[in-house]
């Protein structure tokens, strides 16, 4: 009965661990799996994503194969139940766990920055034949104050219109207007929107009738840099291509310059690691997001030889006195102002200048800029002479080596009040802060576990037409070898002086006439890179 008993207890002890051991199958199963699935959404997002070269992928693949492999022997080695297998239990499951938050946490950062990369590109957006078919676009305006919220409401007001270059589409509107309002509306016509303004200022016209590049310019002058607070918009006047075309033969208020239809300007590369391109880096002084016309004040084209790791930064001044691709009459504008009809008009204009063709385009604004640099980590400068900042007297700049936190390396860029040179030295600084980023980012590896933060907090502030995968194609191929690459920087330069542009056909304006040497200079350095040279110290001099 006893050895019967004993029996009975070892068979019962045998089965408890038998189920025991089953469980604890399922269990580490369970664990080992969701291990090993983290670790593939991980492999696949950074596939994915690709940015990484092949062997930084089969590093990977390898590392996560290793570490599974590692939590199952931890996990199910051993036969014995004791203290030791029970401690190699635990520990498996702890290192599952630190590997699979790991993958999820990694994944969803290569996740996020193919996204965020897929949103700072440029879409291509798909118009609607009511679109496609707006020639012109006129806003009417009133003074806040007014009571008028709608364009019914100005039936017994004054209108002002702007003839001239805008003729066409200001009589456009007014007919449109007539036609909702009657044709007994009082309409006063100027040749210059500023006047324009001061009367509505004034109160001598109670609707002003302008169009947004006119509202931009305004807003550049100290007397209406409060337009934004001081107006209100009431109505949009979309005018049609037919509309556009009947209101040119009719229009009383003059059309002395023909605007031209600007078409898309830029055209990408086959090959962006093997073959050349010219990248247009256009700045804006603006803080607000997503801004799509907008003033130019930074006009720098990157000619990149990814073959020769050769980069040329041309710097352009914003007030260069060159002809306006919109203008049907070839007549000159500041390049700046080019930026208010669209990013291919600035292009355009530039690739006229240098007689090159530009592949692509960056639009930033300083916001960005200052986020980009403190994301980065600040970045070093070699700064040739001390100056203080104009508009933050708190920020000195020592000659020689600097380093530059975001705010800081702003200020830096935008300065140019506290140079004899102007413009010219401000455009020069801002090819060394460009230099500086590049070097920063191309150059430390770490910056990848920051790469989800940068473009996030880029997301907005930058937009650029290059497709994601050729974005994808240049960070593989700069963490493939980690290059160095030379880069060089030049600036055309001229002479200041007053004159009558198109945007501001009726007043002059401060404006930089070409040394055309220096020109031509710069169309030899694009072709020179663009050929496969190595540029030297000596030859941007």
């Amino acid at each position: 009965m006893k050895h019967s008993a004993k029996k009975k207890i070892e068979e019962e002890k045998r089965i408890a661990r038998k189920k025991l051991t089953l469980k604890w199958s399922f269990v580490g199963g369970f664990v080992l799996l969701v291990q090993a699935l983290t670790s593939g959404f991980a492999f696949y997002n950074a596939n994915k994503l690709g940015m990484f070269p092949a062997w930084i992928l089969a590093a990977t693949a390898g590392i996560l194969a290793l570490f599974l492999v590692i939590s199952a022997l931890l996990l199910f080695a051993g036969k014995k139940e004791n203290l030791a297998k029970n401690f190699r239990r635990f520990t498996g499951i702890v290192l599952a766990a630190v590997m699979t938050v790991t993958a999820v946490y990694v994944g969803n950062i290569f996740g996020t920055v193919d996204d965020t990369i897929e949103n700072i590109t440029a879409p291509t957006t798909q118009v609607t034949e009511e679109a496609e078919d707006v020639a012109a676009v006129m806003n009417v305006y009133v003074l806040s104050t007014s009571t008028a919220t709608s364009l019914s409401d100005c039936k017994d007001l004054k209108f002002g219109v702007v003839g001239g270059n805008d003729g066409p589409a200001s009589f456009a509107a007014v007919t449109k207007i007539k036609d909702e309002l009657g044709p007994q509306i009082s309409v006063s016509d100027y040749k210059n929107f500023s006047l324009m303004g001061i009367d509505f200022y004034h109160g001598d016209i109670q609707v002003a009738v302008l169009n947004e590049t006119n509202i931009k310019l305004l807003k550049e002058t100290s007397l209406f840099s409060n337009w934004t607070e001081y107006t209100k918009l009431i109505a949009e006047i979309k005018i049609s291509t037919p509309e556009l075309t009947a209101a040119e033969a009719n229009n009383p208020y003059g059309n002395y310059d023909k605007p031209v239809e600007i078409k898309p300007a830029t055209s990408s590369v086959e090959n962006i690691e093997m073959d050349p391109f010219i990248i247009y880096i256009s700045g804006s002084d603006t803080r607000e997001e997503y801004f799509a016309t907008e003033r130019s004040d930074v006009n720098i084209l990157m000619v990149v030889n990814p073959q020769t790791k050769q980069i040329l930064l041309l710097n352009t001044p914003r007030d260069y006195f060159i002809p306006n691709p919109r203008s049907g009459s070839g007549t000159e504008d500041k390049l700046t102002h080019l930026g208010l009809y669209g990013v291919d008009c600035s292009i355009t204009g530039l690739e006229n200048l240098y007689d090159c063709d530009i592949n692509y385009y960056i639009q930033i604004n300083f916001t960005g800029v200052e986020k980009l640099v403190d994301d980065i980590g600040g970045v070093t400068i070699d700064n040739p002479c001390s100056f203080t900042s104009y508009n933050n007297p708190d920020y000195y700049y020592e000659e020689g080596v600097i380093t530059l936190n975001g705010s800081e390396a702003l200020a830096y860029a935008r300065e140019r009040y506290a140079f004899a040179e102007g413009d010219n030295m401000r455009g020069q600084n801002q090819m060394r802060l460009i230099k500086a980023m590049f070097n920063k980012v191309t150059s430390s590896p770490t910056l990848i576990i920051n790469y989800k933060m940068i473009l996030e907090d880029l997301d907005g502030y930058i937009v650029t037409n290059m497709e994601a995968d050729e974005i994808d194609a240049l960070v593989k191929m700069q963490l493939n070898d980690f290059s160095t690459w030379n880069i060089q920087s030049y600036a055309v330069t001229g002479w200041g002086g007053m004159d009558y542009t198109y945007s501001a056909p009726w007043e002059e304006l401060y404006v930089t006439y070409p040394y055309y040497s220096t020109v031509v200079q710069g169309q030899d350095l694009i072709d020179r890179v663009l050929d496969g040279e190595i540029l030297t110290d000596e030859d941007v001099v």
